[in-house]
């Protein structure tokens, strides 16, 4: 049973016997059953509408699940953006950026979607042109492009 049940067959009890003695006092003798049924009525009626209008749900403690961070603290937006930097200006081109619009790509269709990147379905959603950039070695990619295929990933 749970906890508060248990407090409320105590309060119960101790609310029988608070009136069992009272009603003696004033020499009055009700039948103990009733009484008892009356009082198990009445705190049952009692937890039932502290159940139900009790708790509303969270209050105004609830935290973010990430903390606010002052502008140019955020040490993810910083490395995405020396990635895109170092690929457009850096003498050889590696694959970097192509691998993490690949697990951008991944990360969104799978929880928006459902979809693998191999989906035929994932195609009709990126373009071929994205997917072929994924798929290719490793190019330079202009900043306009990069920029659509970023809105792309984002609006899926």
């Amino acid at each position: 049973m749970n906890r508060r049940w248990w407090g409320r067959v105590a309060i119960a009890v101790t609310l029988f016997a608070v009136l069992q003695v009272v009603f003696t006092v004033v020499d009055f003798e009700p039948h103990a059953l009733r009484l008892g049924l009356l009082v198990a009525l009445c705190v049952a009626a009692a937890g039932l509408v502290r159940d139900t209008l009790g708790d509303s749900g969270p209050g105004w403690d609830v935290r973010p699940v990430r903390p606010m961070v002052p502008p140019g603290a955020d040490h993810r937006l910083s490395s995405y953006v020396r990635l895109v930097e170092g690929h457009l200006t850096s003498a050889t081109v590696d694959r970097g950026l192509q691998l993490r619009l690949a697990a951008l790509c991944d990360e969104r269709l799978l929880r928006r979607h459902g979809l693998r990147r191999t989906d035929p379905a994932a195609e009709q959603l990126l373009g071929t042109d994205l997917l072929r950039d994924l798929a290719a070695p490793p190019t330079r990619l202009a900043r306009a492009r990069i920029e659509d295929y970023l809105k792309r990933i984002e609006e899926l």
